[in-house]
């Protein structure tokens, strides 16, 4: 499926070409991943968290969940924008160096630490058991959006990033991105709930 991390290891590989229809399967993919994570866990364990200034299960969720509603509304403009300047294509598409640099980035594990703006990081809305609904649900609103740019070109438009506004990305490159992203923290919490589990075990040894 369109968006595993090794397709953007080695940037001398074919550039995958994407339509909508690989954004949504990818987008799809990470509710079920969502699902798994959280199938089997108490409230208490949905909040365990591995130490100090490291999120949990919950937190993960709650950050995704808030990036994609602060996102939401200046992709919401881009699409505006693309309707009213009949930026109409059906792809195929494909990331630019560029773009592949931002995917890699969002959906591999970092050398370096990334540290999550203010307005992104996570708060919980109220319980840490509702934070996979919560989640799904701004998958949901991701998906029908990438329903609505379908027929649009998703290279042409450029907007800037709510969160700084020097960063300017196409819809292409949000939406792919926004899978890694989701990727990459799912990835991370199934390691807490390895860690989580494991510590459980220790303790009633």
């Amino acid at each position: 499926m369109f968006g595993a991390t090794d397709r953007y290891l080695d940037f001398t590989d074919r550039v995958p070409v994407i339509k909508t229809v690989e954004l949504t399967e990818a987008a799809l993919a990470v509710d079920l991943e969502a699902k798994q994570l959280c199938a089997g866990l108490t409230e208490e364990q949905l909040s365990w968290s591995p130490g100090t200034g490291k999120w949990s299960v919950a937190e993960n969720l709650a950050h995704l969940r808030t990036t994609i509603q602060v996102f939401l509304p200046a992709v919401d403009s881009a699409l505006e924008a693309s309707r009213i300047m009949g930026l109409h294509s059906e792809g195929p598409f494909a990331l630019s160096p560029f773009g592949r640099l931002i995917v890699w980035r969002m959906d591999a594990r970092p050398l370096i630490k990334m540290r999550a703006p203010k307005t992104l990081l996570p708060r919980l809305l109220s319980s840490a058991g509702s934070e996979l609904e919560q989640f799904l649900t701004s998958q949901a609103a991701l998906r029908l959006r990438i329903s609505e740019a379908s027929g649009l070109d998703l290279t042409a438009w450029r907007f800037s990033s709510p969160v700084a506004s020097y960063f300017r990305v196409n819809l292409l490159e949000f939406f792919s991105a926004c899978n890694a992203h989701s990727r990459r923290h799912i990835c991370q919490a199934h390691s807490v709930r390895r860690a989580m589990l494991a510590d459980t075990k220790r303790s009633h040894a």
